[in-house]
């Protein structure tokens, strides 16, 4: 049997197509671009987690930043090699940017919402009934 020339492999394209809505022009596309990458560029995943946590802390341009909350559906909207692990991506950035933004009520605020002053409100302070334990694992 005569021997084959070696078959040449097909280079896998680094991004896979966007859908229509995704316009080459469009302001935000430098971003959008910087977004596709987390699939193949690991720098590309820790650019998106450093703006993750510092999306409630630093003004990114709302022209040109696909803002977080519209993250899990970017990446809902476009098709990749493993599209499980990107939604698990996109989820966990994103999340960890809303959380940022989420403002807790300052405890002055909920001390005169429940009562006068701590432990008068609906939860009374509790003193320990035994001194703490340590939990050991089972081997």
């Amino acid at each position: 049997m005569p021997e084959q020339p070696p078959r040449e492999q097909s280079a896998v394209p680094a991004r896979l197509a966007c859908p229509a809505e995704c316009r080459a022009d469009h302001p935000r596309r430098a971003h959008h671009d910087r977004l596709l990458d987390v699939e193949t560029d690991p720098d590309a995943v820790v650019d998106l987690f450093e703006t993750a946590v510092t999306w409630g802390e630093l003004e990114y341009p709302e022209e040109t930043t696909i803002p977080p909350a519209r993250w899990v559906e970017f990446a809902e909207k476009h098709r990749w090699r493993d599209p499980e692990r990107a939604l698990r991506i996109f989820s966990l950035a994103a999340d960890a940017a809303l959380r940022g933004t989420r403002t807790a009520a300052p405890v002055a605020a909920l001390g005169k919402a429940v009562g006068a002053g701590i432990g008068d409100g609906i939860c009374p302070t509790l003193a320990p009934a035994t001194p703490p334990r340590h939990l050991r694992v089972a081997p």
